[in-house]
């Protein structure tokens, strides 16, 4: 799931609006912020502070580390024993 989670992080920052992000994703509003909290905790940092009706990204959500961690797990996510240790 954190894929797709880092997709909606994506589409947030890209769009600038959860709203809209969640429209492209065909998703609710609600849905897409509870993805992206979700990520948060699974990253255990905040990308993201929420303030009223907009947002702001932390250090840890800047973009470009964002684009590198979406890549690690797109290449793990076609090649998921890429990085296993092989045993025999």
């Amino acid at each position: 799931m954190m894929l797709r989670q880092v997709q909606y992080f994506h589409g947030v920052v890209r769009t600038g609006s959860f709203t809209e992000a969640a429209e492209e994703c065909f998703i609710s509003q609600s849905a897409i912020s509870q993805q992206i909290k979700a990520l948060e905790n699974d990253l255990g940092v905040k990308l993201l502070v929420r303030e009223n009706r907009s947002f702001h990204l932390t250090k840890a959500g800047e973009y470009k580390p964002m684009v590198k961690l979406q890549c690690l797990l797109m290449r793990q996510a076609y090649h998921p024993h890429r990085h296993q240790s092989k045993r025999y």
